[in-house]
């Protein structure tokens, strides 16, 4: 099944072109864990990749507007101010020293390699949320309101992320989370899906309304609601805010766009 794609997604696809004067290039990659995945162009990219599964649905068409947003929202900024967030050893070892009452705990569930594997993707994890949770919000707002042709799309892909994020409130996943973690996703989870749900016009609270995550929830969906600058900038801001909001500023960061392993092209 090749590529075929709605109308609307092919005029972002153009306007990426616009913005960052590079083509995008169609990538088949069938071990990937979603749909679609785009990779942004360096200086020493020819084009933007776009890698595809072969067998997919038509959600593909939201995901890729989507991470084309990011794209567009990236180039929109002066180059200098081009940021992304790095984690490190450095970052690391910070976010495992203020879980560590918590790993001792969880420790007597898990072996001590299954705990190694599930540290990185506690750390990895909440930094990806974190980091792309404020400028995913613009993100959506734009899709719904400039192309309304992809609203049956978007919702179905976002009515899938919403059944998928309900699963951290769990029991099990609470035993065998840090807290810090645990809360923390969640409380992220409830401001996007109540920013996003009051958007456009679906509603995605119910599962969190007898849980601890509504009041912290409802005060970051405010704040975000009443100060986000439109703009990459006005990401990095925001997306500062959270993190100090949930005190793992130091759980990463902020390195050049440009900065980039030289295997960049063969990493996924």
């Amino acid at each position: 099944m090749g590529l075929e794609l709605a109308n609307p997604v092919r005029e972002i696809l153009e306007k990426v072109a616009q913005v960052t004067k590079k083509e995008i290039e169609f990538v088949e990659k069938n071990n990937l864990q979603t749909y679609a995945l785009v990779k942004m162009a360096r200086k020493n990219m020819k084009t933007h990749l776009i890698f595809y599964k072969k067998e997919h649905n038509e959600l593909v068409n939201h995901l890729i507007a989507h991470e084309c947003g990011h794209i567009i929202r990236t180039f929109l900024a002066p180059a200098e101010k081009r940021v992304m967030p790095a984690t490190d050893h450095e970052t690391k070892t910070i976010a495992f020293t203020e879980m560590e009452d918590d790993i001792k705990k969880i420790s007597s569930f898990l072996s001590v390699d299954k705990i190694a594997q599930v540290m990185n993707l506690w750390h990895a994890g909440t930094v990806t949320q974190v980091t792309n949770f404020p400028p995913d919000i613009m993100i959506e707002k734009w899709i719904y309101d400039e192309y309304p042709e992809l609203r049956p799309y978007q919702l179905e892909s976002i009515k899938k992320q919403h059944s998928e994020a309900i699963q951290g409130l769990k029991d099990n996943v609470r035993q065998l989370t840090p807290a810090k973690i645990f809360n923390a996703s969640n409380i992220m989870n409830y401001a996007f899906f109540r920013i996003i749900g009051y958007h456009i016009g679906a509603n995605f609270l119910a599962p969190y309304n007898q849980t601890p995550f509504v009041r912290r929830g409802k005060d970051l969906a405010a704040y975000t609601s009443a100060n986000y600058l439109d703009s990459f900038e006005g990401d990095i801001s925001m997306i500062g805010y959270w993190t100090d909001y949930f005190d793992i500023s130091k759980w990463y960061r902020w390195v050049s766009f440009e900065d980039i392993p030289y295997d960049y092209l063969e990493t996924v």
